[in-house]
């Protein structure tokens, strides 16, 4: 293992016998972190920010999302889900959002909490967080942590605007923990805290947070996983349904837009923007002042918000209709969120502003590195231009780039070592 791989953990695994070297997942990283060598793909784990986007696109199932299996809840006494509010949306509308729930409480756990629970709690923290430091605009959310974490890649400048405090399952999972410990007069080690999560970005978050992001929770299942498992008990739970809370209108938390228009008041502006390009876009316009009349903007790597995530198994828009329709038809249940509050006011889900991702240097030495960079133009002149991706790398830079640090060659560049006699054709 490398030293990059132990640095940073990732969900995202490939399967070299399974790669074509097709590059299809080359060209869709939004942080250049793929390449194809050998026809087989390799991931740099310093750039990969866990979008999902090459598990998405992989039509030979070479890249593959990684969660933890469900009998890891076997090493705690006693065991307590939180489910994404995206969850809910993966199943057909003759399954009731309350026998969904209470299918995952029959899967071994002791317990079952909802992030939804907690949506009306961080609207009201966030409208606070606002108006506290209007000397920062806009104010980027930090509920997407692969958008945290390419924001840490690639706009750097714009970490301290992003929103410190932590994302909505953390901080149901700080909350519950003492409470369960006090209540159950259980150790700290005897609870295991798990995540029902829609992308592989979620489920980094949980084993590696980033910076000051604290280690909250005991492991993460992807949304398929606990989807299928709970497909072979739904007929029995319906069949001896028992009473239990739900919150389906904090299930707007996985639906993009709707927490934009939940934080907008007469004095705060807020956008909502979804899918990595258009995050990408929107983030180069931040880092330019272009938006800076935004007082708060949600930003979502998955199309549609995380109904989107490569983790579910319905098709973003149906999930999000069938969402709609659990908000639009449910009565949710109010808890009394006073302990959260009094945790919130003591600084408890404060996080200390996050440091950029180091991704690559060409040289320690600036003098040389200034040499590589020359390098770099030199080789740049000699290839096309029309960055296909056919040579591996994203781009013909990136070509050039992997050239001069020794990971390529000029003969990579499938146009340059065409034959004189197909030019002339």
């Amino acid at each position: 293992m490398n030293k990059a791989d132990s640095k940073y953990f990732h969900a995202i695994q490939i399967l070299e016998d399974n790669c074509t070297g097709c590059t299809a997942c080359v060209r869709v990283c939004p942080t250049e972190a793929i390449r194809v060598r050998d026809r087989k793909a390799s991931i740099d784990p310093y750039r990969c920010v866990d979008c999902g986007n090459c598990v998405s696109v992989c039509e030979f199932h070479a890249i593959i999302p990684a969660s933890d299996p469900l009998d890891i809840i076997k090493n705690y006494k006693y065991r307590l889900a939180i489910i994404s509010s995206s969850f809910f949306g993966q199943f057909s509308e003759d399954i009731s959002y309350a026998i969904a729930k209470q299918a995952v409480l029959q899967l071994g756990f002791d317990e079952v909490a909802e992030e939804a629970s907690v949506t009306n709690f961080m609207v009201k923290m966030i409208r606070e967080y606002i108006r506290e430091n209007r000397d920062k605009r806009p104010i980027l959310s930090s509920n997407c942590p692969a958008v945290v974490r390419l924001i840490q890649v690639k706009f750097p400048s714009l970490l301290p605007n992003l929103f410190h405090q932590e994302a909505p399952m953390s901080i149901l999972t700080r909350f519950l923990r003492d409470k369960i410990c006090r209540e159950k007069n259980l150790s700290d080690e005897d609870l295991g805290i798990f995540l029902i999560v829609p992308c592989v970005a979620h489920v980094t978050a949980v084993h590696q947070p980033e910076g000051a992001y604290k280690h909250l929770q005991d492991g993460a299942f992807s949304t398929g996983m606990i989807y299928g498992k709970v497909r072979e008990i739904i007929k029995d739970v319906q069949n001896h349904p028992v009473p239990i809370d739900t919150y389906p209108h904090g299930l707007t938390w996985a639906l993009s837009g709707v927490q934009a228009e939940l934080v907008d008041t007469d004095d705060i502006r807020a956008l909502s923007v979804n899918g990595i390009d258009n995050v990408m876009d929107i983030l180069s316009r931040v880092e330019d002042h272009y938006l800076d009349q935004y007082d708060y903007i949600v930003l979502r790597s998955c199309t549609n918000g995380c109904v989107g995530g490569c983790l579910n198994v319905e098709n973003p828009f149906v999930a999000m209709s069938r969402i709609k329709k659990m908000i639009k038809e449910g009565n949710s249940v109010d808890g009394d969120i006073s302990e959260m509050e009094k945790l919130y006011r003591d600084g408890e889900f404060k996080v200390s502003p996050l440091a950029p991702r180091p991704i690559m240097e060409l040289d320690k030495d600036i003098k040389k590195a200034i040499q590589k960079m020359k390098k770099i133009n030199e080789f740049l002149t000699m290839l096309p231009g029309l960055n296909c991706s056919a040579c591996g790398s994203p781009t013909c830079y990136a070509l050039a780039e992997d050239i001069v640090l020794g990971k390529a060659t000029l003969d990579d560049c499938v146009v340059l070592k065409r034959k004189p006699s197909e030019d002339d054709d």
